[in-house]
């Protein structure tokens, strides 16, 4: 217990692995998951094996690697992409902090956006323009690992363009936006990346922004 009254757990050692790969439509080639996904996979066992509640801290990063075997930078990937998934909070000085359930959040922004009047191309409205922001900080902000992994993935034909979607939203390094993307879109806005979804990922990878807003830009606009 802290000097501020919140439990700090204590590190992941005893749950198992990540999840391996799992194929999609049928009997694909399987994409092997990147150790920092793994080790996000292990924690969040871990979490869910300990039953922990919101609030409840993760023991500092560099006790945690050590438990873990991790290098830090590795745990670090994990911690963000944790946070992307509205596992936890990462802040500067406290740690990472469970945060509350995830489909109770987002049915909370859901109900706070579903204003008298409000419609359901409305709320289309509002995901592609998240969608495109985040595209957007992604073809700045991807680093050189980000930008390899997506390459990869828009080239894989058999990838689910959810995958797509959420790598997109991890290069973006927002995870506000991703968590508003994933609150009012239930394929994490994969649909609102338009009719060319791989053309906007392959230009974010090489970090040309006018080309993947250009991609974005050509969907198939809804029948009236």
């Amino acid at each position: 217990m802290d000097d501020d009254g919140t439990r700090v757990v204590g590190a992941p050692g005893d749950v198992g692995g990540g999840r391996a790969g799992r194929a999609r439509g049928g009997l694909h080639r399987l994409r092997r998951p990147r150790l920092y996904e793994q080790l996000a996979d292990h924690i969040t066992a871990f979490i869910d094996a300990q039953g922990l509640s919101p609030g409840e801290r993760l023991p500092p990063e560099r006790l945690l690697a050590e438990q873990l075997g991790v290098s830090r930078a590795t745990l670090a990937q994990a911690l963000v992409a944790l946070e992307v998934r509205g596992v936890v909070d990462v802040r500067h000085g406290d740690g990472a902090v469970l945060r509350e359930d995830r489909a109770a959040r987002h049915a909370r922004v859901r109900e706070a956006l579903d204003a008298p009047g409000t419609t359901a191309p409305d709320l289309a409205e509002a995901v592609v323009a998240a969608v495109a922001g985040l595209v957007d900080l992604a073809a700045g902000r991807a680093t050189a690992a980000d930008r390899a992994e997506l390459a990869a993935l828009a080239d894989d034909a058999d990838v689910d363009l959810g995958d797509l979607a959420r790598a997109l939203a991890a290069a973006a390094s927002s995870p506000v936006l991703a968590e508003l993307v994933a609150a009012l879109a239930p394929d994490g806005g994969a649909a609102a990346l338009g009719a060319r979804p791989r053309d906007v990922v392959r230009a974010v990878a090489a970090g040309d922004t006018a080309g993947a807003r250009a991609a974005l830009r050509d969907r198939a606009r809804p029948a009236p």
